[in-house]
């Protein structure tokens, strides 16, 4: 078979992309538009070698899972891989990929439990980055970039980030609409790339402007617009990011407006929040993932805990702030703002930049328990054999938003003579592919 080709397909599964996956002539076929229980008449349009690349040209036979995505463009924006399945077919088909993660890993005698959720799945997200564009015929507008793209699909309503921030974009738009000139640069681009927003819980919000150019009319614009509309932000950045580069924010921030932060609450813990801190999207669930991580990992009253990957507190202060608490992160302005909020809660926490290794043997810490939660990419082989055979932490709480680099380092640590509990998967994340998973690592010799 090659590009172009058309031919029938049985869908036989949903990867965590959206794109359904079947075979033909002992190839797996990915193809969009397509849900496990589909039969479809699907077209190639790439040819990857080992794998086809392939589009729906006609659904012959629908699966019993699908149903009608209640955002209209949910196909051509690609936020959310899991908008034409039933909410219940997709907690099965996520469950299903923490099962898979660890089969491939050696580990299928895990036990892997249901995912949990809350149930919502519409506006819980408190953050959201929002592309804006221009063209001669439209003007200005917002939207998301289309998958594995920069061309940005307009967007009146994202169904999954609160409604507000859909508000703030049709009126920051509307404004660059009505004064052009100034918001674009020579060779037509947006001075304003996009908006980056994040609220917390009492309607409190951070507008970061995301910049191609650092120009004062149109900031001061904005501003006005800011004031006018929206009393709810609570302080402003820019964030100047020039150029076509694939990191949608630079490290230059600056506050223009207000305090610089907002204040959120996570599980009775008071923090701050900059543009640049690390913050679970979904709050609610947070909680529920965090509390059952410290369920799960049974500290008494005495006991003591390092909390690695800290980033500004949250985790450590939001269930661990009763206990001896160390935190150590390698971004300088997170330690200070975990700091901060540590004060905040009148917690005596210590916090320390650096790598944990020559931090924890620099300082000559030791503590009882460790919690990590690494980003995608998981936790190095070096700092796992530091932490299990040459300190042998007697609980490690594992927090994780790639079910496969868990099960990866699962694997290294139940070789060096860990017992693993059960894998709880957390939706944090509902109509997308991604899901939380939490576990906890005894050593057994304890």
């Amino acid at each position: 078979m090659k590009k172009n080709d058309v031919f029938t397909l049985k869908i036989e599964d949903l990867n965590n992309l959206g794109y359904g996956v079947g075979h033909v002539n002992g190839k797996t076929v990915f193809v969009s538009g397509a849900v496990d229980g589909d039969e479809v008449r699907c077209r190639i349009i790439k040819d990857c070698g080992s794998y086809f690349i392939a589009k729906t040209e006609q659904i012959t036979d629908a699966s019993p899972y699908r149903c009608e995505p209640e955002c209209k463009v949910c196909s051509k924006c690609g936020g959310c891989a899991y908008a034409e399945i039933s909410y219940e077919h997709e907690l099965d088909i996520k469950r299903g990929t923490v099962v898979s993660a660890f089969r491939k890993a050696g580990m299928a005698e895990v036990d892997i439990r249901p995912v949990y959720s809350d149930g919502v799945t519409k506006h819980y997200r408190n953050k959201a980055i929002i592309p804006i564009g221009y063209s001669e015929k439209d003007g200005f507008y917002f939207g998301f970039y289309a998958p594995k793209t920069h061309r940005i699909v307009p967007v009146s309503e994202c169904m999954l980030h609160k409604s507000f921030f859909n508000d703030v974009a049709k009126k920051i738009t509307e404004k660059m609409n009505v004064f052009p000139d100034i918001f674009l640069t020579e060779d037509d681009r947006p001075v304003i790339k996009s908006l980056y927003l994040r609220s917390a819980e009492n309607g409190d919000t951070e507008l970061t402007l995301v910049l191609e150019a650092e120009w004062f009319d149109p900031i001061t614009s904005i501003m006005a617009t800011v004031a006018e509309y929206f009393p709810q932000i609570k302080t402003v950045y820019t964030n100047l990011n020039p150029g076509d580069i694939s990191t949608v924010l630079s490290q230059v921030f600056r506050c223009i407006y207000g305090e610089g932060h907002i204040c959120d609450t996570l599980c009775g813990a008071k923090l701050k929040i900059t543009p640049a801190s690390f913050y679970q999207v979904n709050k609610n669930m947070a909680e529920a993932l965090y509390r059952k991580g410290a369920e799960l990992l049974e500290l008494k009253a005495e006991e003591s805990v390092c909390d690695l990957y800290c980033g500004i507190g949250s985790i450590g202060l939001s269930v661990f702030g009763d206990h001896r608490l160390v935190g150590i992160e390698v971004v300088e302005s997170a330690v200070e703002c975990a700091k901060e909020n540590a004060a905040l809660n009148g917690v005596e926490a210590e916090y320390y930049c650096g790598d944990a290794g020559e931090v924890i043997e620099r300082m000559g810490l030791s503590f009882d328990a460790v919690v990590l939660d690494p980003p995608r990419k998981g936790c190095t082989p070096e700092l796992i054999n530091y932490l299990c055979n040459k300190k042998k932490i007697r609980k490690i709480l594992y927090i994780s938003c790639n079910p496969a680099t868990l099960a990866r380092d699962a694997k290294l640590m139940t070789s060096l003579g860990y017992e693993m509990s059960s894998v709880y998967p957390y939706d944090l994340f509902p109509r997308t592919g991604h899901v939380e998973c939490v576990t906890v690592f005894k050593f057994k010799n304890a």
